[in-house]
């Protein structure tokens, strides 16, 4: 189980920059596309992102999923650090606030924190027992502008 000690853990502060070739990629994954060629130019063209009005290619909405992958020893490293099963895991929610848009050339830099552990169910029925773990992430841009903010829950069975 989660070590319940780890409640206002935070993370190392890690960075990263936002490729382009990264978010097309991104993109057809979710499309299920073979080829980037097959998606919208506004996720792989400057030209047409900036004619919608951004700096240059945004970021799909659920892309902020990726930097907990792409940084700190990656999901398994988060896991580890708060002391679950990853056998045992289940993820059960992801929020995302968003503050300004993150297209490519940003470098993102991402603060993490265990915000709340709890219990649900009771200890002696382990079938129906979990304990809770929420972790918050807020990404600043490379103006130190707050652009998103990320709610992460995972439930870990008894």
């Amino acid at each position: 189980m989660a070590d319940r000690s780890k409640l206002g853990m935070e993370f190392p502060v890690y960075s990263i920059r936002v490729e382009k070739n990264k978010i097309a990629e991104f993109v057809a994954a979710l499309e299920q596309k073979d080829d980037t060629e097959q998606i919208n130019p506004f996720y792989r063209d400057a030209d047409a992102a900036q004619n919608a009005g951004y700096e240059d290619i945004p970021t799909p909405l659920t892309f902020p999923t990726c930097y907990v992958f792409w940084t700190g020893g990656g999901l398994l490293g988060t896991i580890k650090a708060v002391g679950a099963d990853l056998g045992k895991l289940l993820h059960t929610k992801e929020e995302y606030e968003y503050f300004a848009p993150v297209c490519a050339g940003d470098v993102i830099t991402r603060r993490m924190k265990v915000v709340d552990m709890y219990e649900r169910g009771k200890k002696e029925q382990k079938s129906r027992y979990m304990q809770v773990t929420v972790l918050e992430t807020e990404m600043t841009n490379q103006r130190g502008e707050l652009v998103i903010r990320a709610r992460t829950t995972f439930m870990e069975r008894g």
